[in-house]
Order: C-alpha cells, then sequence, then structure tokens
C-alpha cells in the first residue's frame, strides 16, 4: 500500500509539473533589413527572457519590430509592406509541437501583435493551409499559450496578420512580439499510470 501511495505521489507530481520549453537554434526575418529591433531579440528563452518557473511571467525588455514604411501615424498593414513580415524560427531538428507561447510588446501601445498565421516543416519550404491565431494581448509580462494540433517540425513560420492599429493608440505604425517560445509537450498519462494511480486511491480507502 505504501509504495502504491510513493507511485501515485510521484505520478501526480510529474503530471502537474511546469512547462519547459525547446531551445530555438535561430530565427530570421523577412524584413531584417529594416527591422527596428532585430529579430534575435524573441529568443531569449527561459532564464533570460522570462522566468524558467510557472507562471513563465517576462523579465527582459527586449523586442522585435518592424519599421513604420506607411508613415509614423499610419497603419502598418495598411497596406501590408513589400517585403511582408515573415519570421522563421529554427528549433534545431524536428521535434514534436502543439503550442506556441507569446508575450507582448509592449503596455499601452498599438504596434502590439494581435494575429498571426502558422506553418510547420522540417525544411525552410513551408505548403498547406496556415494555422491561424488571434486574441493575443499586449501586456508584457504574463505568458500567452496557444494550442493546435500535433505536428513534428524543425521550423515554424510565423506571419504577422495584424496589429491594434486604431484600437489602443498610440502606434499601429509597426508590428512587434516581446518573446516566442515553444513548450515540449506533456505527454497524455499512459493507461498503466492511470491504473496504478486508481489502485492507489483503491488502497488508501483500505
Amino acid at each position: 500500500m505504501n509504495r502504491l501511495f510513493l507511485l501515485s505521489a510521484s505520478l501526480g507530481c510529474g503530471l502537474a509539473s511546469g512547462a519547459t520549453f525547446y531551445p530555438i537554434a535561430g530565427v530570421t526575418s523577412d524584413t531584417t533589413e529594416t527591422d527596428f529591433f532585430p529579430a534575435n531579440r524573441l529568443i531569449e528563452g527561459a532564464g533570460v527572457g522570462f522566468d524558467a518557473a510557472e507562471p513563465h511571467n517576462r523579465v527582459s525588455t527586449q523586442t522585435w519590430v518592424t519599421n513604420a514604411p506607411n508613415g509614423g501615424t499610419g497603419d502598418y498593414f495598411g497596406p501590408t509592406p513589400t517585403p511582408a513580415p515573415r519570421l522563421v524560427f529554427d528549433l534545431g531538428s524536428p521535434v514534436p509541437l502543439n503550442e506556441i507561447s507569446l508575450w507582448g510588446y509592449a503596455d499601452n501601445n498599438g504596434n502590439g501583435l494581435i494575429s498571426a498565421d502558422l506553418r510547420f516543416s522540417d525544411n525552410t519550404t513551408f505548403t498547406g493551409a496556415p494555422v491561424s491565431i488571434s486574441g493575443i494581448t499586449q501586456p508584457v509580462t504574463p505568458r500567452q499559450s496557444f494550442s493546435f494540433a500535433d505536428v513534428t517540425a524543425q521550423y515554424v513560420e510565423l506571419v504577422p496578420t495584424d496589429n491594434l492599429f486604431g484600437i489602443a493608440p498610440p502606434g499601429g505604425d509597426r508590428v512587434g512580439i516581446g518573446e516566442v517560445a515553444f513548450a515540449v509537450p506533456i505527454p497524455e498519462p499512459s493507461s498503466a499510470a492511470l491504473a496504478l494511480l486508481g489502485l492507489a486511491g483503491l488502497a488508501r480507502r483500505r
């Protein structure tokens, strides 16, 4: 009975553990020639860009942001400039993915990203329909996690599609993000583990 109880406790702790994040080997930006702040600021990672411990609050002030191709009072996406903004993250090798974590660009600033399209690949060629995410908010501190269907990929393409122009002035003449990360998927509990937890519960009742 004691062994079952200890096993159930350790399994429970494992299932409730906080997120861990893949190291990101690199990032490229299609607008790198004109970006106001470079894209490599987006991948500082756990312990530098954001707390490694839950709730993974942002601790860095580094950000990525474009220039203002439509002027200082214009809408960055009206019209979308050429080249259009596009970021490609290299995870170093193909890994399982089912979420992206984002941190806002700046409090009370219209430049912050609010929606984007994602695609995944084992090389830098991307095909197929994108996965769209929206509802990104701009408080810079909290982690925002967006889930998608399980994929395995080395490269993730992120195409910004809108900012807060006209919604949260000032700003909106650029588009920016605070940090990007990808959490390691948490495996679903196996049937054996669930059975052991059930047995442990029965043993405790006796």
